[in-house]
């Protein structure tokens, strides 16, 4: 099957408690409302990309639950192709409890379930009979996987796209089979070592990276933009951040990763017109309320 982008990451149900302000150690507050919806990195970057009218799939794990089927309808009414997805039985679908205050800032609280038991057999199963432009994926699932499904994607000569999230999951085995690392800020320094607080380290942590066999380099500084380091052609470009007023910053990341992949597929040779691209959808989506439904389509993106 010959896609655009092959989506591979972790598929929860997510749970958001909306607060004015951060209860702090043993307060208990009073909550404004409670919002589920259908999340996990793997999850939203595949949803972004469907929305993007590319050919894609996604590879994941669900377990057999009531999680689980809402997740997978929920997935094929956003356009997004589930014949992949592994279905479970011993073990529950991801969960996430995510706390998001008025002004859109969260903290997370995951059970990654069903994510972390999938099988790095069930990965290169589920990618024997794909063929793609481009490979992105996350280290939201077990390692095995991660790293079964960079092995394959090289193989099968894919463009990989590795967002390194979340920061506490990254192996540095990884890199050597990415073509493309989009970290943030707090991965980049958790990659490198460094301390990434400018734009003038964000560049010193790019060509560090690419020091270790990556090509192409974005490191993520959210309000003030993003540093993109191309390798082969030794240049840098600041891709200027859409300035907004944040309602929700939830999946932010995965809105970035999503639309890159998809613009790369279709334009494989200019790097710096998918990251600003990337950068402005993933503004529009903080700018939003609700999670999957407010990811913007590609007609939306073309009007900016």
């Amino acid at each position: 099957m010959d896609l655009d982008v092959v989506v591979m990451g972790a598929i929860n149900m997510d749970m958001y408690v909306h607060v004015e302000d951060f209860p702090k150690y043993g307060e208990n507050i009073q909550a404004k409302e409670l919002d589920q919806q259908v999340g996990g990195k793997g999850s939203n970057q595949a949803v972004t990309v469907a929305k993007q009218g590319v050919n894609q799939a996604l590879i994941g794990t669900v377990g057999n639950d009531d999680f689980g089927k809402q997740i997978l309808n929920s997935l094929s009414q956003q356009g997004v192709k589930t014949d992949h997805i592994i279905n479970k039985e011993d073990t529950q679908t991801g969960i996430v409890v995510a706390v998001v205050d008025h002004t859109g800032e969260n903290t997370f609280m995951v059970i990654l379930g069903a994510n972390m038991a999938l099988k790095a057999e069930e990965v290169e199963q589920a990618m024997e009979p794909l063929e793609g432009k481009i490979f992105l994926l996350n280290l939201e699932t077990s390692q095995e996987s991660v790293l079964a499904a960079l092995k394959t994607a090289k193989k099968k000569d894919m463009y990989v796209v590795l967002d390194p999230a979340p920061e506490g999951s990254y192996f540095e085995e990884a890199l050597q089979y990415a073509d493309l690392v989009t970290p943030n800020q707090q991965e980049t320094e958790k990659i490198t070592g460094m301390t990434v607080n400018t734009v003038e380290d964000a560049k010193k942590a790019a060509q560090w990276i690419a020091g270790q066999g990556v090509s192409d380099v974005i490191v993520k500084l959210g309000s003030e933009g993003s540093v993109l380091y191309e390798s082969k052609k030794d240049r840098f470009t600041i891709i200027e951040a859409t300035k907004v007023k944040a309602i929700n910053t939830v999946g932010a990341g995965d809105i970035f990763a999503g639309v890159l992949a998809s613009r790369l597929a279709k334009d494989p040779d200019d790097l710096v017109a998918a990251a600003k691209l990337a950068s402005k959808a993933s503004a529009l989506k903080v700018s939003r309320s609700g999670g999957q439904d407010g990811i913007p389509t590609k007609e939306e993106l073309e009007q900016l």
